[in-house]
């Protein structure tokens, strides 16, 4: 907070995420829908869908592996990746300009002032905590 110019703060950003089913009568078309928030909405706020303060930014696909010549090992790594790449894409806008210049927000009382967003949390259910973390259910991670 010492690093910013005087008035501005820090906007912590919120992703999260839950595999989804996206088809009725072909169960296996699924996708990982993305949501975003920021920390600083009050929980009596947040918590009701009505203010609709989780915002869905992207979806993300999910790539079967299962029935090609790559090893399992290879083919969840191959997985991580997919996943990791895409989520960079999807964050790219939070990268450069934001970070480093700030954005001009306006705040609950009417007034304009110099945000810094930061993604501070990613929410996801253990499946996902995994594949964000490279694992496979307890494995040992593929880069050790």
């Amino acid at each position: 907070q010492t690093l910013l110019p005087d008035g501005a703060t820090l906007v912590p950003v919120i992703l999260s995420s839950d595999k989804t089913q996206l088809c009725q009568f072909q169960g296996d078309k699924t996708a990982y829908p993305i949501y975003l928030t920021i920390g600083n909405i009050s929980k009596s706020i947040c918590c009701k869908p009505f203010f609709h303060t989780q915002k869905l930014i992207g979806y993300l696909s999910t790539v079967s592996l299962d029935g090609t010549d790559i090893l399992v090992d290879s083919a969840h790594l191959t997985h991580a990746q997919l996943f990791h790449y895409a989520m960079q894409m999807v964050t790219s806008s939070l990268h450069a300009g934001p970070l480093a210049n700030g954005i001009e927000l306006t705040s609950g009382d009417g007034a304009v002032r110099l945000r810094f967003p930061v993604l501070s949390a990613y929410v996801a259910d253990y499946p996902e905590q995994d594949l964000v973390m490279c694992m496979h259910y307890a494995q040992m991670c593929p880069k050790c």
